[in-house]
């Protein structure tokens, strides 16, 4: 299990893919199922969404 939190370097959040099981810092986890990745302006946007309807964000 990887955990993640907005500290995570970016090397950790694009090393993460699909059947991972993956942990927030909040207690949500779970094991993706989908990976999108969007850039705006300077920052980045990792959507994880997990097999059990949920979906975690982390923002760098």
């Amino acid at each position: 299990m990887k955990q993640l939190s907005k500290n995570s370097s970016k090397e950790e959040l694009e090393s993460i893919r699909k059947g991972d099981t993956i942990k927030d810092d909040t207690g949500k986890q779970g094991e993706v199922a989908q990976i999108e990745i969007l850039t705006r302006r300077q920052e980045k946007q990792y959507y994880y969404k997990l097999k059990n309807d949920g979906t975690i964000l982390v923002i760098k």
